[in-house]
């Protein structure tokens, strides 16, 4: 009996692990191009996230995007308030606050975030 019940004990979290890891995106943190970037955001997937001013955001943003500002000294406290299992896009004006933000949000530990090499100058 004893031993029926640790084959179900370790069948059990065999199963959760499995369940997990399957809700779990792979880990990914890549600066990517354009259309790479374009044909994820047309997926639904991702969240969107935009790491200039309000005032860079307010004059063109990409819709559907959620202003984290990188140099408002906020960009910690609500990345702390994200689920770290999502997967997400990530941009800035030339590409240059958003790498430091992907870094970040790996040391934080997410696990799949895509980066818009060149930022939304180059967008279009």
């Amino acid at each position: 009996m004893k031993t029926t019940l640790t084959i179900l004990i370790a069948l059990l979290f065999a199963s959760t692990q499995v369940l997990f890891a399957q809700n779990t995106p792979e880990e990914r943190f890549e600066s990517v191009g354009n259309a790479e970037f374009k044909k994820a955001l047309e997926t639904g997937e991702y969240i969107l996230l935009d790491t200039r001013t309000v005032e860079e955001y307010d004059v063109e943003h990409i819709e559907g995007s959620k202003l984290v500002e990188y140099n408002g000294g906020d960009m910690d406290d609500v990345l702390t308030l994200m689920p770290r299992d999502q997967k997400y896009l990530v941009y800035c004006a030339i590409g240059v606050r958003s790498k430091v933000a992907m870094e970040r949000m790996k040391e934080l530990g997410f696990h799949y975030v895509l980066e818009l090499d060149k930022g939304i100058k180059e967008w279009k």
